[in-house]
C-alpha cells in the first residue's frame, strides 16, 4: 500500500520539487547578483522575465492541482493548464526524475493517475452520451484468424482474448468501441468520432503519448496488463474499464 501511495504521488512530487529547485536558483542569481556587482538595466530587464515566468510556471501548477478536485473555469483557462500539464510539467518530472534515477513507468503511470483524477473532476455531475472507448489490438489472441482493425464488432467472440468481453460491454454500456493498430490510426479514430470523453486502455509509453497527443480531449487512461510481455496478448481489467465508463455517464 505504502508503495502504491508513494507512485501515485510521485509526479505532483516531482513537478512541486522541479519548480522549488528552480525557484531557490534564480533568486541565488538574483541575490549573488544583487550583492555582488548590483544589477545592471540589461540583468533586470532579465530577471524581471525570468521572475516572470517563474511566476506562470508556478501559478498554473497550482491551477493543474485545483483541477484534480473542482473542474476549472473559464473553458479557456482549463485549456490552458492542461496544455501546460502535457508539455511542461510533465516534462519537467521527466527531466528531474531522469536525473534522481526514478523508474520511467512510475512517473507515467503516477502521470497518468493525476490525469485521471482532473478528468473526473472535470466531469463530476455531467452526463456524456458520446464516450469512446479506444483499446489496443494487442489485446486481441495473436493466433486469431480475423484482423480486428477499427471496428470491434468484426469480433467473433470466441472467448480467447478480452476483446469479446469488452465488445459485450461496450453494447451493455450503449458506447461506442475501437480497436487502434497505431498512435496514426488511433488519432484519426478520436478525430471522426469527437467525443465527449475517451477511456483509453494501452500500456504505460502508449498511454502517456496518446494523453499527449489528445490533450484536448478528457482522456482517462487504464493500463493494460501485460502476462506475455510487451504487445502481446495483453489483457485489462474489466470491471475499471466499466467503472471509468459509468464514471461519465
Amino acid at each position: 500500500m505504502k508503495e502504491y501511495y508513494l507512485n501515485v504521488i510521485k509526479f505532483p512530487m516531482l513537478v512541486s520539487l522541479s519548480l522549488t529547485v528552480l525557484a531557490v536558483a534564480f533568486f541565488g542569481m538574483v541575490f549573488g547578483s544583487y550583492f555582488k556587482l548590483g544589477l545592471s538595466l540589461s540583468e533586470t530587464v532579465i530577471y524581471i522575465a525570468l521572475f516572470a515566468v517563474l511566476t506562470v510556471l508556478v501559478s498554473t501548477w497550482v491551477l493543474n492541482l485545483i483541477s484534480t478536485h473542482s473542474k476549472i473555469h473559464p473553458r479557456w483557462m482549463e485549456i490552458y493548464a492542461k496544455w501546460m500539464l502535457v508539455h511542461i510539467y510533465y516534462n519537467l518530472a521527466s527531466f528531474l526524475g531522469f536525473i534522481t534515477f526514478q523508474k520511467r513507468q512510475q512517473i507515467q503511470e503516477s502521470f497518468l493517475n493525476f490525469n485521471n483524477e482532473i478528468v473526473l473532476s472535470a466531469a463530476r455531475q455531467i452526463h456524456h452520451t458520446n464516450i469512446l472507448l479506444l483499446v489496443p489490438h494487442c489485446l486481441q489472441n495473436s493466433e486469431c484468424k480475423i484482423r480486428i482493425t477499427t471496428d470491434i464488432n468484426s469480433c467473433a467472440e470466441c472467448g480467447k482474448c478480452d476483446i469479446a468481453d469488452i465488445k459485450a460491454l461496450a453494447k451493455k454500456l450503449n458506447v461506442r468501441a475501437s480497436v487502434a493498430t497505431g498512435g496514426s490510426l488511433a488519432r484519426k479514430i478520436i478525430q471522426d468520432a469527437s467525443p465527449d470523453v475517451i477511456v483509453a486502455v494501452a500500456c504505460h509509453r502508449d498511454l502517456t503519448d496518446g494523453v499527449q497527443d489528445a490533450w484536448k480531449f478528457p482522456v482517462f487512461g487504464v493500463l493494460n496488463e501485460r502476462p506475455n510481455g510487451p504487445c502481446f496478448e495483453t489483457t485489462v481489467s474489466l470491471s475499471t474499464i466499466e467503472f471509468a465508463i459509468r464514471k461519465f455517464q
